[in-house]
């Protein structure tokens, strides 16, 4: 794996970027910390000769992780995405590719953790999944799925760039064009492979269905939950059929009070209206926001401060 082939020490010089130190590594490569251009940024690194797994591999997916981002990430760009990093430089050095991005904060995951109970408070759940929410609408406006939505692939931005309030989504590398060149649907595959993680995977998934817009939008739902209670019921289920199964009972009582536990009534209302949609529809992402403002509203919560800025 690349991951083990490519080692940047501190100070070392690539191209106009110094490296300060790994942030961490995963099965495609590592990510550095870098100083350059007068500011800080992330390095993220890939080996050349790094092809996605034969079983990861979509006719439509690009052969890296890295290009997949990059691309993705560039026609963001273009689009004028509202919750993406920036790509400030690419290119090849030695035997890796590399991708230098906006450097952010912590993840979602860690942000629920220090908070007390292991959840956010109520405005900053509400507030906070209006933004992760636009992100997907973005994404699925250039007509890519991602498919492994969860806490740890939303963070928020730098408190030294005044951007603790703003959420950014990361991690492309799963992403699938749902969409062919005419930006008309593509019909489903008759079985699709597992994609993303088990605990917030949606329905289909676990029944190996190929995955849609409503699909991103249900694992939102289920990282909604989670970041608003500190808790989702099947966590401790580790088999991925009867995990699949408990989402399947959630849907009726008395499972889904307890999925719901602790959350605003407004939540089921989302469930509802995910759950109608089909394949090809545009999920109702205006409906959803609406119903969010209108939870913080009958709550009397505050959006702001955010729990990470007191």
């Amino acid at each position: 794996m690349a991951a083990e082939l490519i080692q940047l020490n501190p100070g070392m010089q690539v191209e106009r970027w110094t490296i300060i130190k790994k942030l961490g590594e995963g099965g495609f490569g590592a990510v550095y910390k870098v100083s350059g251009q007068g500011g800080e940024y992330a390095f993220k690194t890939e080996g050349v000769n790094e092809q996605i797994q034969a079983s990861y591999r979509t006719p439509d997916l690009l052969d890296t992780v890295l290009k997949m981002e990059v691309f993705v990430l560039t026609e963001l760009g273009k689009r004028g995405g509202r919750h993406f990093c920036k790509i400030e430089d690419k290119g090849r050095f030695g035997t890796f590719n590399y991708v230098v991005m906006t450097f952010v904060g912590k993840s979602l995951q860690e942000l629920r953790k220090e908070g007390p109970g292991g959840h956010m408070s109520l405005g900053t759940a509400l507030s906070v999944g209006i933004q992760c929410l636009e992100a997907l609408e973005d994404l699925h406006g250039i007509g890519y799925l991602h498919r492994d939505v969860k806490p740890g692939n939303y963070t928020v931005g730098r408190a030294e760039l005044g951007e603790l309030r703003k959420v950014y989504v990361l991690d492309f590398g799963m992403c699938r064009k749902f969409t062919n060149e005419q930006g008309v649907i593509r019909k489903p595959r008759a079985a699709a492979g597992f994609r993303g993680t088990v605990r917030y995977a949606p329905i289909s998934c676990h029944m190996q269905r190929e995955l849609c817009r409503k699909d991103d939008v249900e694992t939102w739902l289920y990282m909604q939950v989670e970041i608003t209670t500190g808790n989702l019921p099947w966590k401790n289920v580790q088999d991925m059929n009867q995990v699949g199964e408990y989402k399947k009972r959630c849907r009726f009582p008395p499972a889904i009070n307890e999925l719901f536990a602790g959350c605003p009534g407004e939540y089921a209302q989302c469930l509802t209206i995910i759950d109608n949609h089909k394949y090809y529809d545009a999920p109702n992402y205006a409906q959803i926001y609406q119903i969010l403002r209108g939870s913080m509203a009958a709550n009397g919560v505050q959006e702001f401060p955010y729990d990470w800025e007191k």
